[in-house]
C-alpha cells in the first residue's frame, strides 16, 4: 500500500496550489492551499500529515469523499463535506481520489480558537463538521462560483478580514508567535534554548510555559520538537543521513531517528 509522503510549502505540485497570505493576515493564517484532484486522474493522492500545531479550515469545492488514517490507532475517517481538522499528534494520512475539490486555510498556531472561541486541544485529531463553527453551504456557493485559486484566496481574506477586526491579539499570544517564530527552519540550531531565547525575549520559562499551556494547551519543549523534527525531515528528504543534523538541533543523525520513531512510530524513510 502506498505509504504517502510529506509535501512541503517550497515544492511544486501538479495538483497542489498554495498561497501566502497578506499583510494584515499574517498574525491569523499560515498559507492556502487547495487539493484538486482531476476526475479523470487515475491514481489517488496520498499525503502524510506529521504531527502538528496547525488547525486547518477545509471549504468542499465538490462533493466527493476522501479518507485520512491515524497511522498509530489506525482509524479510518471519511472527510465529506467542509470540515474543521484539528492539530495532529499522531502521523495521519490523507487518501484523495479523482474528483476530489478542497480549499484550505492553514492558520498559526491557537489562531483558530482565537477566532471562534475554543482551545486548540480540544480538536486534536479530530475531522469536525463546519456547521459547529459557520454555515458553511453559503461559503461553499460562494467559493464555487469563482473560477480560480487566486481568486478564491481574495474571497475567503475578505471575509476574515471583518472576523478579525473583533479579536484581540495580546501579549501572551505575541510572546508564544515569537517564540515559535525562533523555532523555525531560519533559526532552529543548537545555540536556540529556550533559556536563550526567553533571556531575549524577557520572560521567566515559568511564565513562557503557562503562556503556551494557555495559548496552545502544550509545552514549549513539545512544540519546539515538532517543528525541529519537521524541518529536519525536510533536510533529510532532500539531503539524506549526511547532513549535520546538529545544525537543526539534535545531536547526531540517530537523535533525528529517535524522534521520528518517538513521533510518527516510522523512520524517516518511511515518510
Amino acid at each position: 500500500m502506498n505509504k504517502g509522503r510529506v509535501i512541503y510549502e517550497d515544492e511544486a505540485e501538479p495538483h497542489f496550489r498554495l498561497a501566502h497570505p497578506s499583510p494584515a493576515l499574517t498574525v491569523f493564517v499560515d498559507y492556502y492551499f487547495e487539493v484538486n484532484q482531476p476526475a479523470t486522474l487515475a491514481n489517488p493522492l496520498y499525503l502524510n500529515g506529521l504531527p502538528n500545531l496547525s488547525n486547518l479550515l477545509c471549504i468542499s469545492l465538490h462533493p466527493q469523499n476522501w479518507l485520512s488514517i491515524n497511522q498509530k490507532t489506525g482509524a479510518v475517517k471519511t472527510g465529506h463535506g467542509s470540515r474543521l481538522l484539528g492539530n495532529l499528534t499522531d502521523l495521519h494520512t490523507s487518501i484523495y481520489p479523482a474528483g476530489v475539490h478542497e480549499f484550505y486555510v492553514k492558520f498559526k498556531p491557537g489562531m483558530l480558537g482565537k477566532l471562534f472561541h475554543f482551545q486548540t486541544q480540544e480538536i486534536e485529531n479530530t475531522h469536525a463538521d463546519l456547521s459547529i463553527l459557520i454555515r458553511p453551504d453559503e461559503l461553499e456557493e460562494q467559493l464555487q462560483t469563482v473560477p480560480v485559486f487566486h481568486e478564491r484566496v481574495r474571497l475567503v481574506e475578505t471575509l476574515l478580514l471583518k472576523r478579525i477586526q473583533r479579536v484581540e491579539v495580546n501579549y501572551k499570544l505575541k510572546i508564544v508567535q515569537a517564540v515559535l517564530q525562533k523555532f523555525g527552519p531560519k533559526t532552529a540550531n543548537r545555540e536556540q534554548h529556550l533559556s536563550k531565547i526567553c533571556h531575549e525575549l524577557g520572560v521567566s520559562y515559568p511564565s513562557l510555559h503557562r503562556y503556551f499551556n494557555e495559548t496552545l494547551g502544550y509545552s514549549p519543549k513539545y512544540c519546539q520538537k515538532l517543528l525541529r523534527f519537521k524541518n529536519a525531515l525536510q533536510l533529510y528528504q532532500r539531503y539524506g543521513s549526511r547532513y549535520p543534523f546538529e545544525e537543526v538541533g539534535y545531536t547526531d543523525f540517530s537523535h533525528f531517528v529517535k524522534d521520528a520513531r518517538q513521533l510518527t512510530q516510522r523512520s524517516p524513510s518511511e515518510l
